[in-house]
């Protein structure tokens, strides 16, 4: 599966929720290290010398979060990567931190609702909130160093596009992928992305009715729907091709925020996903739609393709 999130944490200190679970027991764990990040920018600040500040930020950061930060995990660009947050730090701080403070408060109620919606959520991972060096808001990362599916909230990316706005579809989202992944297990076709996300995106708009595209995260980088909807037969036309590939090239432009099929925009695939599941779901309940096992969902998503749009055979 391909999505996008007791060890040595350098002293960090676990913060828990009136939901949290202690280590061992269903629930969540919440592991809050955007204090060891703030740590780490202050002393990296006396430094000087550029590689100096990457060597000492490595150093104090690589086993961090289940080693989020270390260098293996995402190679590419790395001390661009690193440098560039730490340069960006201190005019971002004090909303990062606001985050931090308030995280509790604001998903506590989400998952509250969710569970009574839909069902518990639980992971025997802890759920971790940081500062992501700009990669995501939040999702699940089943490359860490445990391996294991992980959830994770970037505190810096929630702080600059969900800061002051309602941020319950957005919890929803995610929290439907920690409910959803033990159904899966490890689906690797492109389809099984199209069904994840475009099931998490439903069931967000289920569960808050009023939600637009912004909360529902259809408006990244550029509006989605409108650019799908504008020529909606080549945009299924040209998704159904890649729906068994199991090609990194293939299942990047349709859910990477900075990659895309020739004429249609990034991450249409939580869209086109989106709009199968809502026609499944004309005859199913949530909780029926999230217990579909994948070799039931596949031949669903083949017969949704072909009631909503009409492709000549050679893209078939």
């Amino acid at each position: 599966m391909r999505m996008y999130l007791a060890a040595a944490l350098l002293g960090c200190a676990f913060v828990s929720t009136q939901a949290a679970a202690a280590p061992g027991k269903p629930g969540l764990r919440f592991v809050d290290v955007t204090g060891e990040f703030d740590k780490t920018a202050a002393e990296t600040a006396k430094l000087t010398n550029d590689a100096a500040k990457v060597v000492a930020f490595e150093k104090r950061m690589a086993n961090v979060a289940d080693g989020f930060y270390a260098r293996s995990r995402s190679p590419q660009k790395y001390e661009q990567r690193v440098l560039g947050n730490l340069k960006s730090y201190p005019e971002r701080r004090d909303k990062i931190l606001a985050v931090s403070r308030e995280f509790q408060k604001l998903f506590g109620p989400a998952r509250t609702s969710f569970q009574k919606a839909v069902g518990p959520v639980s992971s025997p991972q802890p759920v971790y909130l940081l500062h992501s060096l700009g990669e995501m808001d939040g999702g699940t990362r089943d490359n860490l160093k445990s391996k294991k599916s992980t959830l994770v909230f970037g505190a810096d990316v929630i702080a600059r596009i969900h800061y002051g706005k309602d941020m319950t579809p957005f919890f929803h989202h995610e929290l439907f992928h920690v409910y959803h992944e033990p159904m899966m297990g490890k689906c690797e076709p492109t389809w099984c992305s199209l069904w994840e996300e475009g099931l998490a995106t439903y069931v967000a708009q289920k569960l808050n009715p009023d939600a637009g595209d912004s909360a529902l995260l259809l408006d990244m980088p550029a509006p989605i729907r409108p650019a799908v909807d504008a020529n909606r037969t080549a945009a299924f036309c040209a998704v159904k091709p890649l729906l068994n590939s199991e090609k990194e090239q293939d299942y990047a432009p349709l859910f990477y925020g900075d990659q895309h099929l020739p004429g249609f925009p990034a991450r249409m695939g939580y869209y086109i996903g989106y709009l199968v599941v809502a026609d499944i779901g004309k005859t199913r309940t949530l909780k029926q739609l999230a217990a579909l096992k994948p070799a039931e969902v596949k031949p669903l998503i083949d017969a949704s393709f072909d009631r909503l749009e009409s492709c000549p055979a050679k893209t078939a």
